[in-house]
């Protein structure tokens, strides 16, 4: 699944992959007040996990490798304003409830949409790492 620059594999970007979000009566409130359900927290700390553990099945390895073979600029990347796109990444992401729905939905995305969702996905794996680690240099 190798992404090329302005590839948008297939669909017009509708659909969440299903489920009615509102049969989820159990939500955490992160710091900016944007409430998650608790069922989403488990996801992610399932695909944060096995990416600690080096399956990264969600993304392609390639382009993996290729997105994070850039180096990026922090003070570009940790922006407001991008900060609150990969939030609506993860949220679209997180709304597609199956792996293929999720793949789907990758697919999806516009190269710099998905790129930046690849980069904000690795800073929290590696913050994961760093924050079960008791090693330091």
């Amino acid at each position: 699944m190798k992404r090329e620059r302005g590839d948008r594999r297939g669909g017009t970007g509708g659909g969440s992959g299903g489920g009615n979000r509102e049969d989820k009566p159990a939500t955490k409130e992160t710091a900016d007040h944007t409430k998650l359900d608790v069922d989403d927290v488990g996801q992610i700390e399932y695909l944060l996990y096995q990416s600690t553990q080096g399956l990264h099945f969600m993304f392609d390895h390639a382009d993996i490798a290729r997105i994070l073979s850039v180096p990026e600029d922090a003070s570009k990347f940790f922006t407001e304003e991008n900060m609150k796109r990969v939030q609506e990444l993860l949220t679209g992401l997180l709304d597609a409830k199956s792996l293929d729905a999720k793949r789907s939905y990758l697919d999806r995305l516009p190269v710099e949409q998905y790129e930046l969702l690849v980069r904000a996905y690795f800073h929290l794996v590696e913050n994961t790492i760093l924050a079960h680690s008791n090693i330091r240099h």
